[in-house]
C-alpha cells in the first residue's frame, strides 16, 4: 500500500477454510479492500453430489485433508447442516454455501469453478438468499476448528 493503493485481494475462504478472517479480511474491510473469495466449494466437498467414494483413484481430493479419516465425522456434521437449511429453503446446498460466503460483509464476491453454462445458471441462486441470524450461527457452530 505504500506503493500504490490496493484496491481488491483474492483468498482461499469457505466454511472450512476460514483462517482469512482472523486478519485479512478485517484489513481489507478496514482499508476499503475489495475481497474475492475462491475456493468457495471446498474443491468440491461441499457441493451437494459430492462423494469421496466416486472419485477416481488419483483424484488429488482423496488425499486432501477435508477427506483424511479424523475429519469425517466435522464434515458430515457441515454438510448435513448445510443440506438441512438448503431443503428448508427449498435450494441446494451450494446456494446456502455461497449465500454464506457472501454475508461476509468484507466480501465483493465469490469465485466459484464452473464447468458449463448450466452449472453456472444453477449457482446464480445462491448470490440471491440472505441467510437468518440462526442460520448463520449454526453454521458458524459447525465450522468452528
Amino acid at each position: 500500500m505504500k506503493i500504490a493503493p490496493v484496491v481488491s485481494n483474492q483468498v482461499q475462504y469457505n466454511p472450512l477454510q476460514r483462517r482469512a478472517e482472523k486478519d485479512i479480511i478485517p484489513f481489507s474491510l478496514k482499508h476499503q479492500i475489495g475481497v474475492l473469495g475462491w475456493g468457495s466449494l471446498a474443491e468440491g466437498f461441499l457441493a451437494d453430489s459430492f462423494e469421496i467414494e466416486k472419485l477416481d483413484a488419483k483424484d488429488f481430493r482423496r488425499k486432501h485433508w477435508y477427506s483424511a479419516p479424523e475429519n469425517s465425522a466435522k464434515m458430515l456434521k457441515v454438510r448435513e447442516t448445510f443440506a438441512r437449511i438448503a431443503r428448508g429453503r427449498g435450494k441446494k446446498m451450494v446456494d446456502i454455501v455461497i449465500a454464506w460466503e457472501l454475508m461476509n460483509p468484507a466480501l465483493t464476491g465469490a469465485i466459484v469453478g464452473i464447468r458449463n453454462e448450466k452449472e453456472a445458471r444453477e449457482l446464480r441462486d445462491g448470490t440471491e438468499i440472505v441467510l437468518t441470524r440462526e442460520e448463520m450461527q449454526e453454521i458458524d457452530e459447525v465450522t468452528a476448528t
